[in-house]
C-alpha cells in the first residue's frame, strides 16, 4: 500500500469557501514542517465536481462520494449555515435569527456532520484524525465563569447547536477515528465573520462597546485558528473538544477599542442592550451580549504557542489581512 511519504499527504476539507475554509485551504498547500509530504488537498462541493481535488456531497440529502474519501490522512470539517447572517428581509441585514433560519443553522451542522462521521466508519481505510469546528457558544452566557473544556453546557441555542454539532461526530470517534472538535471563539479577520460586519459602522464613527461593554468576549486571530487546525492534524495526542481561542479573552469594551484603535477611529457611540434586542433579537442576545470568558487550556497543553494572543495586536493585523 501507498505511504503518506509516496503519495502525499491527503486532506479532505469541507466548508472550504468560507472565511477559515479559504485561509485553511492556501495554508496546507504551503509546504511546511509538519506537512512536509506535499499535502494534497481535496475539498467537499454541493455541486457536480470538476476537477479531481474536489469531492461531491449533499449534506441535506445524506449523500457523498465516499469512495473518494479511501486513504485520507485526515479530514476536516467546517461546513454549516453562517450564524451571523439573516434569511431574507430586514434579516439579511442584521443577521437576526428566524426560525427557519435556526433550523438551517442546526440541521446544517447535525446533518453534514452525520453525514461524514457514517461515511468515513463505513471505510475500509478510514482517516486517522477528523477535525470538526465548533464554538464557544458551547458555554452559553457563562458571566465572570473561567470555561476550559471540562466546564458545563451552558444555556441557549448556541449551545444546542454546538452540543449537536460535536455530537453527530460521534460515530467516526467509535470507528477509532481520532475526533477533535475545535470550539472556535470570534475569528477575526477584515475579510469576514465580526470585524468585516463591524468596519463600515466604525469607519463612519459610530463604533463603541455593546450593552455594558463588561462582557467576556473570546477570540482568536484567524492566522492562530488555522495554525491550531494544523496543530490538531498533526499532535495524536489531542482528541475531544479543544477551545481555540486566545489564552487573554477581552471585555466587550476593550475589543470594540481594539478595533477602533487599530482603524484610528473613535469608539464613543455605545449600543444599548433594548436597541441589541429590539434589532438583533435572540441572534443579539447570545452573539454581543453573552458573556463567554472561555480559555484555551488543552491546546496550550498540547505546546500551542498563539502568534497573536493580545486583542490589540490581533485587531491590527486582522486589518492587515
Amino acid at each position: 500500500m501507498a505511504t503518506a511519504q509516496t503519495r502525499g499527504f491527503r486532506v479532505l476539507v469541507t466548508g472550504a469557501s468560507g472565511l477559515l475554509g479559504r485561509a485553511l485551504v492556501a495554508e496546507l498547500r504551503v509546504p511546511r514542517a509538519w506537512n512536509a509530504f506535499s499535502p494534497q488537498v481535496l475539498t467537499a462541493v454541493r455541486r457536480p465536481p470538476v476537477a479531481p481535488s474536489e469531492v461531491f456531497w449533499d449534506p441535506l440529502e445524506g449523500r457523498i462520494d465516499a469512495a473518494k474519501c479511501e486513504g485520507l490522512d485526515a479530514v476536516v470539517h467546517l461546513a454549516g449555515e453562517n450564524i451571523g447572517s439573516g434569511d431574507g428581509g430586514l434579516s439579511a441585514l442584521t443577521g437576526a435569527w428566524s426560525p427557519r433560519k435556526k433550523a438551517a443553522i442546526i440541521e446544517s451542522r447535525r446533518r453534514g456532520t452525520a453525514l461524514l462521521a457514517r461515511a468515513l466508519a463505513s471505510l475500509k481505510a478510514p482517516p486517522p484524525v477528523l477535525v470538526t469546528a465548533s464554538g464557544v457558544g458551547f458555554y452559553g452566557d457563562a458571566g465572570e465563569a473561567v470555561c476550559d473544556e471540562a466546564s458545563p453546557r451552558g444555556a441557549g441555542f448556541l449551545a444546542d447547536v454546538s452540543s449537536e454539532w460535536e455530537g453527530a461526530a460521534g460515530r467516526a470517534a467509535a470507528a477509532g477515528v481520532r475526533t477533535v472538535a475545535l470550539r472556535f471563539g470570534v475569528v477575526l479577520s477584515r475579510r469576514g465573520g465580526v470585524v468585516e460586519k463591524l468596519y463600515w459602522p466604525f469607519f463612519l464613527g459610530g463604533g463603541g462597546p455593546v450593552g455594558p461593554g463588561s462582557q467576556w468576549v473570546s477570540w482568536i486571530a484567524l492566522p492562530d485558528a488555522v495554525r491550531a487546525i494544523t496543530h490538531a492534524i498533526g499532535t495524536p495526542g489531542l482528541a475531544g473538544p479543544v477551545n481555540a481561542c486566545s489564552p487573554q479573552p477581552a471585555r466587550n469594551a476593550d475589543f470594540m477599542a481594539a478595533l477602533a484603535g487599530a482603524m484610528g477611529r473613535p469608539c464613543a457611540l455605545p449600543l444599548p442592550t433594548p436597541i441589541v434586542h429590539a434589532v438583533f433579537g435572540e441572534m443579539g442576545a447570545e452573539t454581543l451580549l453573552a458573556s463567554t470568558r472561555a480559555v484555551p487550556t488543552k491546546l496550550l497543553a498540547s505546546g500551542f504557542v498563539f502568534d497573536h494572543p493580545d486583542v490589540r495586536g490581533a485587531m491590527a493585523e486582522a486589518l492587515r489581512d
